[in-house]
């Protein structure tokens, strides 16, 4: 075969590879739509953002590939590799991710409610102690208090009446 043929058969098998890396992203960003559940604003602008990163996957690729030349069998490759990718491997790729993602939700899951177990025992090493002593010194509390509230009340008595003091003759 020619070195034309060689270049043609590099270039097609590149960017079928590149369609395989579209169809893998493809299912990425499916799998972070199925978990944020997010407005319609919010998700043209992921849309958009997803577009530009699929065309610069695909300028990379071409450029890597072909000196960024556009031929037809190069969209072949990208149109058939991303077909093979989703027909063959996608569900299996889809499902690993999901049962990942499903296991590290568990784990964390799992290392949070022991975190807060943990914040819990020392919350109640602290707690006991606090209100076994306050509900020794709650009466004292009350007493001052309302000790306290003596020279305020004696305060308040006197402009009360400190008018018809002041005004009797």
């Amino acid at each position: 075969m020619s070195t034309l043929v060689y270049y043609q058969l590099y270039v097609f098998l590149t960017t079928f590879y590149g369609g395989i890396v579209i169809g893998f992203m493809y299912d990425i960003y499916k799998i972070y739509r199925d978990i944020l559940n997010t407005r319609k604003f919010i998700a043209i602008i992921q849309d958009i953002l997803f577009w530009i990163t699929i065309s610069i996957v695909v300028i990379c690729v071409l450029i890597y590939s072909d000196d960024g030349k556009i031929r037809g069998y190069s969209i072949i490759g990208f149109i058939l590799g991303a077909l093979i990718y989703n027909l063959l491997l996608s569900r299996i790729v889809v499902k690993t991710i999901k049962i990942f993602l499903s296991t590290i939700k568990n784990i964390l899951y799992k290392i949070h409610e022991k975190v807060l177990k943990i914040f819990e025992f020392f919350y109640k090493c602290i707690m006991y102690p606090y209100n076994k002593i306050y509900k020794l010194i709650k009466p004292l509390i009350i007493k001052l208090k309302k000790f306290l509230s003596i020279p305020k009340t004696m305060v308040n008595e006197i402009k009360k009446y400190s008018k018809t003091i002041l005004n009797k003759k």
